[in-house]
């Protein structure tokens, strides 16, 4: 009789399973690793949108940092005694905060570990005291580490620049999507909304945060709105400048005009619906909603902010890519994906063939491949 052989454990650390971006490739990476490695999931907040997703992974072991009380030393104690019980034969971080609890924890320890950095650390890192201290973590955490996975080439850049890393030791995995899913949600009916005819939609998506920029957004679609009375605006998502955002829409006499839908179970139905998505935002890593519009809606605008978007449309050819802070060129954009009907079919054309370079597969076989290297 063959002995069974016991595989290697993952641990694998993230701050929450709430319903972000990260947390999205975080849960679809680990399923689908799990059948070749005993999958240990750490937490700082574990709770969120996708903690059953995570608990229904077979054989998967869930523990928690208690993020609410302590600091950065006392995670990585907390850390250091969960890696010294489950002695994994890898560990692998999302996010750049438990990418420097990892390190911490790991000091002295030969326990191989990989960092995933989901955004620009241009923009989150400041010149306090504070974030001049983890500068100097996150380049001895980039140095130490087997290797370093960005979410696009200019984060990689960025990290390499910033930082000193051979840029070698930097490895580019751009987000994938699993089209099976999308398919699934985007024929559900639209419950919380009714899209009128005759009206042309535009739909964006994502929290409520200074780094989407949607008073920009809002900023352009006023200005649209007052040349296309038919243009209405939805924008799904929550966060700590919802009542701000309201009262600039109400300030430019838009209330009536745009809907804030708050959180939304299935946004895909949405992108179905909409006439067009805009992204607007002043910083991305690698934006997963404008992957998902590309692919269900295929008439997608952005900002071409630093990192992400220049990497998913060719403007002009698949979508069209707008000047961060320009409120006019991002509502003749608008304008033009919404009311050019020709353009609008070339694009969505051109939108079939770029997507199917982002499927989910292929970013599970680069993680893969790394972390059984």
């Amino acid at each position: 009789m063959t002995e069974r052989k016991e595989k290697p454990v993952l641990l694998a650390l993230i701050l929450s399973l709430e319903g972000g971006g990260a947390e999205r490739i975080f849960t679809r990476v680990l399923r689908n690793l799990s059948s070749g490695f005993e999958v240990v999931v750490v937490a700082f907040y574990p709770k969120g949108r996708y903690l059953n997703e995570i608990l229904s992974i077979p054989g998967v072991t869930l523990c928690s940092l208690d993020g609410d009380k302590g600091n950065t030393l006392s995670f990585a104690l907390r850390l250091r005694r969960i890696i010294r019980k489950v002695n994994p034969s890898k560990v692998l971080s999302f996010l750049y905060y438990p990418n420097m609890v990892t390190y911490l924890s790991l000091f002295g320890m030969q326990t191989p570990f990989i960092l995933s950095e989901r955004s620009n650390h241009r923009f989150y890192l400041g010149g306090s005291v504070k974030h001049k201290i983890w500068r100097i973590i996150l380049a001895g955490a980039y140095r130490k580490a087997s290797a370093v996975i960005t979410v696009s080439e200019k984060v990689r850049d960025y990290i390499a620049e910033d930082f000193r890393i051979k840029p070698s030791k930097i490895e580019v995995i751009h987000n994938g999507i699993d089209f099976d899913f999308l398919d699934r949600l985007k024929g559900e009916p639209v419950k919380e909304f009714k899209f009128e005819k005759g009206l042309k939609y535009i739909l964006a998506v994502g929290s409520l945060v200074k780094a989407k920029n949607y008073m920009l957004l809002i900023e352009s679609f006023g200005i649209a709105a007052a040349r296309r009375s038919d243009l209405r605006l939805i924008i799904l998502g929550s966060g700590v400048l919802e009542k701000e955002l309201k009262r600039m829409a109400e300030a430019r006499n838009l209330g009536s005009l745009v809907s804030f839908m708050g959180y939304v179970e299935n946004p895909y139905s949405y992108m179905a619906a909409a006439t067009c998505y805009v992204l607007s935002s002043q910083w991305e890593g690698f934006p997963n909603t404008l992957l998902e519009a590309l692919y269900i809606n295929g008439h997608v605008v952005s900002t071409d902010c630093p990192t992400g978007p220049s990497e998913i449309i060719s403007h002009g050819v698949d979508g069209l890519l707008c000047e961060p802070g320009n409120p006019h060129q991002l509502a003749e954009a608008i304008e033009k994906m919404c009311y050019d009907e020709k353009f609008r079919q070339m694009v969505y054309n051109n939108s079939r063939q770029k997507i199917v370079n982002f499927g989910e597969e292929k970013m599970i076989t680069r993680y893969r491949e790394l972390l059984m290297r």
